[in-house]
Order: C-alpha cells, then structure tokens, then sequence
C-alpha cells in the first residue's frame, strides 16, 4: 500500500509564504472528530498503508494528536510526524519518545532572517531548532525538511551543515507546490533547482566518503 501523508488539521501556529493548505491560526470547519479519525486510522489499515505521516497545519496543535499517535501505534504503523518544530519541547519531546515515534521532520527554510521571513515570524528559526535539539537529545530520528524557493537556494549547503551540526539523521528536500499560498513565483529557477540537485549528488558523495551518516531525500 501507499504511505500516507495525512493533514490532521488546517490551523497552524506560522504563516508560511509557500504554505500549500492556506492555514492560519483558526479554527476550520469540517474536521474530522476524534471518533472519525480513529476510523480512519482503521481505513488505512485495511488498505495496506504501512506508513503514516501526521501532518497539518501544524498537527502538535490537534488536541487529539497522542490519542490518534497511540492507536496507530498500536495498529503497528511505522509512525511519523511534519512539524514546525515550535511546539516540540522537552515535555513534547517525552511524548514522542514514549509514543515510539519513528521519525520527526521539522521544517526550516534557510538561515535565520530567509527562514523567519518565509514562515512569517521573527524568532521562528530559534524556536524550531530548539525543537530539533528536544527531539535529539531523547534519542528521536529527527530531519530538517526545506522547501527551495529562490529565496534559499543559495543557502543548501548551509542548511546541510546545519543537519550534520544538529546530530539530525535525514535531510529532505521539497520542490515548491503551488497550490494555496505556494506562489509559482516564489520558486527556485531551472538552473537554481539543477545547481542544488547537482550539490546534492557531490555532498552524499562527499560524506559517504568520509563516513557521515545522513541520509538525503528530495520530494
């Protein structure tokens, strides 16, 4: 069966620029209960999916995300998580931990200021990585996720020094979906887009050699 990338829910803490679910800080209408997500939990068992990937919005805002996380764990589901990364602290990170997450992938779009002005709020680059470093320090699998854009292409590698730094164990690569706010003007040019793929390619290589281990993964 498919892995299944499932968005929880709609609200998020952030306002990202390239956001392909419109969210905002809100409440929408027409989500599902608690009761019903549960049944789909059972639904997608049925179909095989091997793989479930809760995401949002922001889904640390669900106020039934651990319930949901712990059903499916008991469904035998490899378990993962797309974040922001802002809500993980040290009492989420517990959670996760005991919930035997698989993997957590938190979103980071550059540097500092290119990070903070895609997601819309001053401060939300710190905030994230210490989210990253809760989830590190309790032995979770956690990855960088960044979406290029032609506002972070210059800053690829540095965000692949960032992972290595950090002690994460993946780093994913999104091409720019234009649906919601993802703005087909926002996106990284041809050339841009070979260039980072051709970096890519040379930094496995690179730390292949050397005996780094992180995995890479474009989407």
């Amino acid at each position: 069966g498919p892995v299944v990338i499932w968005n929880l829910l709609r609200r998020c803490n952030l306002s990202c620029r390239h956001c392909y679910a419109n969210s905002f800080d809100k409440e929408f209408e027409g989500e599902l209960s608690l009761d019903e997500c549960l049944r789909t939990v059972d639904q997608l068992k049925d179909a095989h999916v091997p793989a479930l990937i809760l995401s949002g919005g922001e889904p640390l805002l669900h106020p039934h995300l651990f319930t949901i996380a712990k059903y499916a764990k008991e469904k035998k589901y490899y378990l993962a998580l797309s974040s922001n990364g802002i809500l993980i602290t040290e009492e989420v990170a517990d959670k996760l931990k005991e919930l035997d997450f698989n993997y957590v992938g938190v979103s980071l779009d550059g540097l500092p200021e290119t990070h903070d002005y895609i997601r819309g709020q001053e401060g939300a680059f710190y905030k994230s990585v210490d989210g990253i470093k809760n989830g590190v320090s309790r032995g979770l699998k956690m990855g960088i996720r960044t979406t290029l854009t032609h506002s972070n292409a210059h800053q690829i590698e540095a965000m692949l020094d960032l992972s290595i730094s950090l002690g994460v164990e993946k780093f994913y690569l999104s091409h720019l979906n234009y649906g919601g706010r993802g703005n087909k003007k926002e996106d990284a040019v041809f050339k841009m887009t070979r260039d980072v793929m051709i970096l890519l390619f040379e930094k496995a290589f690179d730390y292949e050699s050397k005996g780094i281990h992180l995995e890479i993964v474009t989407g």
